[in-house]
């Protein structure tokens, strides 16, 4: 006996975009093969039939359906169930975090500005924010491993201003520290557990309960599944990795196409999904998985735009985008120091504000879609 959808697959995100979508439900229609003489249901209602082809439609209703796929004969009964996930009332959005951050921590604590934006760092980025309306996530590392500082060192005078500009930035758990490489690859949940308290914790001393946001990404996109629980207990929802053609350094111009790496230890059949569709969702963690379209510290200024303008015309991923960068690449005294890295941050942004996205936080909501809020 064959039973197979081959339109759809299990762990699909959808919008209006693959069916007929009401303020009650998406009405999709799936598409399969089962043997000829089998009878298909699904979720009890009939299909046509021609050979061994099959289709008939079907409503989502909720975040999180359960799709069932049956196909009777002499032979006894075989049954498929699905997983789909319904993005109710979508619309383009992109989202942007930035990586590694202890710099600009380690500046203020030091210098005491008057304000947090007489850095230059967090004054770029408030202007980005003001051009084109972006927010921002900053995940954070509770040690400086390149100059003496720890998070416990900053102080909380800067807490109302914080709090004044949490609807655009934000501060998230994202490693001890920078080094070793890979931290959490091989780590203990409790270890990772502890690391994301103790951050936590100094985030909302500092910077107060509404700046502090579940991270979408963990140093280095690593993760053991046992410790998955852990992160679900904190809600964090969203996994961003690069699975597939993973760069680990700057410079590296053709990372292994086929090897799975820097995404959680997830299988080659969903890093192969990633590849192409961006989006999945992991029904046995309760995990939203990503793949960002573009680090922006990995690529030259002058292929920012072609980049994103290849992704914005692309259907079967332009709805949700993900933009990534590296904090230590704007600062003059890191050695790696990318002068013209601020300016890419602020191409990327205008870029999907141009092409008509909307700035969101994709650890709200449903990848930043509050529709079932």
């Amino acid at each position: 006996m064959q039973l197979e959808i081959f339109n759809f697959r299990s762990g699909q995100i959808l919008n209006y975009t693959d069916g007929k979508e009401t303020d009650d439900y998406l009405e999709i229609k799936l598409e399969g093969i089962a043997d000829s003489e089998a009878f298909v249901t699904i979720n009890g209602g009939p299909t046509t039939r021609m050979d061994t082809r099959f289709g008939g439609t079907v409503k989502l209703t909720k975040r999180i359906n359960e799709v069932e796929v049956v196909a009777s004969s002499q032979y006894g009964d075989l049954k498929l169930t699905l997983t789909l996930v319904w993005d109710k009332k979508s619309y383009k959005r992109y989202n942007f975090f930035i990586d590694d951050h202890s710099f600009f921590l380690t500046d203020i604590a030091k210098e005491r500005p008057k304000s947090l934006f007489d850095h230059f760092y967090l004054a770029a980025l408030r202007k980005i924010h003001q051009d084109y309306g972006t927010r921002f996530t900053l995940n954070c590392f509770y040690r400086n491993d390149h100059f003496p500082f720890e998070m416990k060192e900053f102080p909380d005078t800067y807490k109302s201003e914080f709090e004044d500009n949490a609807n655009w930035l934000r501060l998230a758990f994202h490693a001890y520290s920078e080094f070793p490489d890979r931290p959490y690859q091989h780590a203990s949940a409790a270890k990772l557990a502890a690391d994301y308290d103790l951050v936590a914790s100094e985030i909302v001393r500092f910077a107060g309960e509404k700046t502090l946001t579940p991270p979408v990404v963990l140093h280095w996109g690593m993760a053991r599944p046992d410790a998955f629980g852990v992160l679900h207990d904190r809600g964090v929802r969203v996994l961003e990795g690069q699975f597939l053609r993973a760069k680990t350094y700057v410079g590296e111009e053709n990372p292994p196409s086929r090897v799975a790496d820097v995404g959680y230890f997830y299988e080659k059949d969903v890093t192969e999904y990633l590849a192409s569709r961006y989006y999945f969702y992991d029904r046995f963690t309760d995990m939203f998985l990503y793949k960002s379209v573009m680090t922006v510290n990995l690529v030259k200024t002058e292929q920012v735009q072609g980049i994103l303008n290849g992704i914005i015309a692309n259907p079967l991923c332009n709805m949700t985008v993900g933009l990534a960068s590296h904090e230590q690449y704007s600062f003059p005294y890191y050695k790696n120091y990318q002068p013209d890295h601020v300016a890419r941050l602020g191409l990327a942004a205008k870029t999907m504000t141009e092409a008509g996205y909307t700035p969101a936080h994709f650890a709200d909501g449903l990848l930043g879609s509050t529709a079932w809020d």
